[in-house]
């Protein structure tokens, strides 16, 4: 089996920018706000947060939950469980940059992720 790991360089410089937008993770473009997936905490730019993300089949990373400090998580394991795919639980600040979605209109407050620091990683084969 290949090895899939990444260097925590890799993972800062892939999760820097990235749109808090994801099929378990749905952010108000309206109000610029996302809620945390525990306390349902209203989040903006600005704030603290701590996301959960995955990797499917080692090709798209998918967030699988944004939390707030309180709530804040720091474990691959004690948050989704170790599987057969890279994750990772980073902390980091949310900023308005903008997204343009695939198939809709420019967002120009988005939410994003900045100031990533990776709390946790699980390479694929960790889950083997």
């Amino acid at each position: 089996m290949p090895d899939h790991s990444l260097s925590e360089r890799d993972l800062v410089s892939l999760f820097t920018g990235r749109v808090v937008e994801s099929l378990a993770v749905k952010q108000d473009f309206g109000s610029r706000t996302i809620g945390c997936r525990t306390c349902a905490r209203t989040l903006g730019s600005g704030d603290r947060v701590t996301v959960a993300l995955t990797c499917y089949e080692d090709h798209s990373w998918e967030m699988e939950g944004v939390y707030c400090e309180r709530d804040a998580v720091d474990s691959v394991a004690e948050t989704m469980g170790i599987r057969a795919e890279n994750q990772a639980v980073v902390a980091a600040t949310l900023e308005e940059t903008g997204y343009h979605p695939p198939q809709g209109n420019f967002q120009p407050d988005a939410l994003t992720l900045g100031a990533i620091e990776v709390l946790d990683y699980s390479p694929t084969a960790d889950g083997y």
